[in-house]
């Protein structure tokens, strides 16, 4: 199975690019105990950053260039970005 980005939803939110900018942020800052509700506004924000991040690499993928040579050829071609819905 190809590997897919994924925003991330409150109800499955490992494994996605929220549960990641929740755990960057973590890392760089203590983040102090707070009630459910705080928790989960966070949670939402970071959702909402990891959608715009995602649509916003699927509508520019064209603009992702990987460039390799293969023997005397040159190669020069776009990834194709795996959303996972």
């Amino acid at each position: 199975m190809p590997t897919e980005l994924y925003a991330g939803t409150l109800d499955d939110f490992n494994d996605s690019m929220a549960k990641a900018i929740e755990d960057a942020l973590s890392a760089l800052m203590s983040l102090p105990s707070v009630p459910p509700k705080v928790v989960e506004d966070r949670r939402k924000l970071f959702i909402a950053i990891a959608n715009g991040v995602i649509k916003h690499l699927t509508e520019k993928q064209a603009a992702l260039k990987i460039d390799f040579d293969v023997g005397l050829d040159h190669i020069t071609t776009n990834p194709v970005i795996q959303v996972r819905s």
